[in-house]
């Protein structure tokens, strides 16, 4: 980012369209490359303990804690990609993440009421993933709307 002295003597940033696309095709080819490098080890992962531990095996809930690291990675690689955001860009997608899990967490908690007393469908669990970006979507949408 580059930093511009206003005549009110404070220090404010230049967001002009040239330096906002240097720092977005910088930042996404640093995160698109770390998230690809995770996927890669992900599917390599599965596949290599799929063959290692076949269903009948005892020892088939290992397969747990190689998934456990490529999400612990995951979730590392996307606080690393928001911890080199602008700060307002950081503060907004750290508002519409924070929305995204609230409003996920009651969602799934109150469909057991619902399931109980209405007799509404079985709740699967990756419903809850796409719950959570349809969450995430509502919120980015507050967040533009409020800083218009």
């Amino acid at each position: 980012m580059k930093w511009t002295l206003k005549y009110t003597k404070r220090m404010i940033i230049d967001r002009s369209p040239e330096v906002i696309s240097r720092f977005l095709q910088r930042w996404t080819l640093k995160c698109v490359k770390r998230i690809l490098i995770g996927m890669v080890v992900y599917a390599v992962v599965l596949l290599t303990a799929g063959h290692w531990f076949p269903e009948k095996s005892p020892y088939h809930w290992l397969v747990l804690f190689p998934v456990l690291g490529a999400v612990i990675y995951f979730a590392a690689t996307i606080l690393r990609a928001i911890s080199d955001m602008d700060e307002m860009w950081r503060k907004g997608v750290t508002e519409t993440f924070a929305f995204s899990a609230i409003a996920t967490g009651f969602t799934c908690f109150g469909y057991r009421f619902v399931h109980e007393m209405v007799g509404a469908p079985e709740f699967h669990a990756e419903w809850a993933f796409y719950l959570m970006w349809a969450y995430y979507g509502i919120g980015a949408v507050a967040q533009w709307l409020r800083e218009r």
